[in-house]
Parts: structure tokens; sequence; C-alpha cells
């Protein structure tokens, strides 16, 4: 598991593409120094109504020789505090003169970055049509075409039944239950079959949405098991809402929040 001072190596250009990628040639830079970048992200601060980047990188400035801001000596003697206050003032004078030229070189790096992503989402296109003789252009499906990159690292998670659940939570920012066991079509049947089942509990869903949402997981499923899942367990993939208190005009949804036997949601065959 990724540790969170990784976040910390995000590139700016790289979010700030993810992020607002309609406003690469807008953006003003300020760069603050790399002494931050000892305990800070790479991006310090955003202002997006004012498209202004606060960085944890040098200016320009700090490829002048030492001696155009100031000398050696010239903190030396009387008036420090004063000397001090002119110093900086006349540092921050030529940061802003620096400025453009800062963003100037920080907007070529913005398109060079979307460029490489695009490259990157090509090639990963091209190897998916080639090796897995998979489109991901014409996937219509949101959740298979988020999922259908991973392909490409099949080999090593195929199997992984907890990866599964950590995607199923990302793609639809929810809890997820898993639940393995063995599975038999009929109960009581001599021959099972290893199981799996995965629970999405996802609250206050009209009838409506419940039948869209599971509508759009059944594709998603079904490529799940195809590719993540082994070709002899049992996988399921269902929206729930149980064991939570129901609120007096809430609608009921069978098998969502609602059963007809307590006991019906345990399925005798599957092991928690």
């Amino acid at each position: 598991m990724k540790n969170e001072n990784d976040l910390f190596d995000i590139s700016a250009e790289f979010l700030l593409n993810y992020l607002y990628p309609e406003s690469t040639d807008r953006w003003q830079v300020d760069c603050a120094g790399t002494f931050y970048r000892n305990y800070s992200p790479d991006v310090l601060s955003v202002d997006p109504e004012h498209r202004v980047v606060r960085l944890a990188r040098d200016s320009f400035l700090r490829l002048l020789p030492q001696g155009v801001i100031a000398q050696d000596n010239a903190l030396k003697g009387k008036n420090f505090e004063q000397k001090y206050e002119q110093l900086k003032r006349k540092e921050e004078l030529l940061l802003d003169l620096f400025r453009p030229v800062d963003t100037l070189a920080f907007r070529s790096r913005l398109h060079v970055e979307r460029q490489t992503a695009q490259l990157l989402q090509e090639k990963t296109a091209f190897l998916l049509k080639r090796y897995f003789h998979y489109d991901i252009e014409k996937e219509e499906n949101p959740y298979i075409r988020q999922t259908a990159p991973l392909l490409l690292y099949v080999s090593r998670l195929r199997a992984d039944f907890g990866f599964v659940r950590n995607l199923l939570e990302l793609l639809f920012d929810c809890e997820v239950k898993m639940m393995t066991g063995r599975y038999s079509w009929e109960e009581g049947a001599e021959y099972t079959q290893p199981a799996v089942e995965y629970q999405l509990i996802v609250s206050r869903l009209t009838a409506e949405a419940y039948d869209e949402l599971t509508r759009t997981i059944e594709p998603f499923r079904e490529f799940i098991c195809e590719w993540f899942i082994p070709f002899d367990t049992h996988c399921t993939i269902a929206v729930k809402y149980h064991d939570q208190p129901f609120v007096l005009g809430d609608g009921l949804v069978l098998d969502y929040n609602t059963e007809i036997d307590p006991l019906s949601s345990l399925n005798p065959n599957m092991d928690s």
C-alpha cells in the first residue's frame, strides 16, 4: 500500500492538467523555493479562480550570480534590520520581474506533460488492442473503461479478491463487503465451486436508481469475471443497503433494503 507521503511526489504539471485541463495557458506561477520541498508537496497552494499556483521550486532568479542581488558584506555594520528589509524588498521586485519567465517555462512543461499523457494513453489503447484484443475506444461503460488499463497487469492481479474489493470501493465510492465460500446451483448439491460475493453498500437509492445502477454493474461484473476472477469461481456483485435503520417513507426494494425472510440473506453455501 502506498504511503500518504507519496502524494508529495505528484508534479504540479500532472495535477493541474488532470484537475483543470482547460486552463493550460492561463496559469500564473509563484516560485517559493525548493526549501519547502523538504516537508511540502510540489504544489503549495492553488487559486483556481485567479489561476495562480504557488510551487515549491526555485525561480529562474536563482540562476543569477549571487552578487547581482547583494554583496557578501551587505548586512555588515549598523542598521542590520533596515538593510535586511531593503534586500528582501529587492528580492521581491526581482521575483516579480522573473515571474513571466517562470510562468512561460511552467506553461511549456504543462504542454509537454499533456502530450506525454496523451502518448501514454494511446500506447495503452494500442497494447490492449494488440495483445488483449480489446478496443477501449469503443467502450461505453464508464466502470469498464476505467478498469481496462489494468489488463496490462492482469497476470499479477488475477484471483486477487482483495484487489477487486479495493477497486470497487474506488470506482463506486462506497463501502464494499466481500464474502468468500462455496457455491452450488441447488441446495444440498454434491458438487460446489469456489465463490466470492461483493456487496456495494449504497444508501438511499430509489427503485429507479437501483435498477439503473444494477444494469450498469452487470456488464462490468462480466468484464471482471472474464479477466480478474478464476474461471471456476462464481462471482456476484450486488447493491445492498441491509442492516440499516428504516426511515418511514423510504421505498422498499426487494433484495436491496428489504427481504422477505430475514434469514434469506444468508447463503448456506457462502462463508463470510
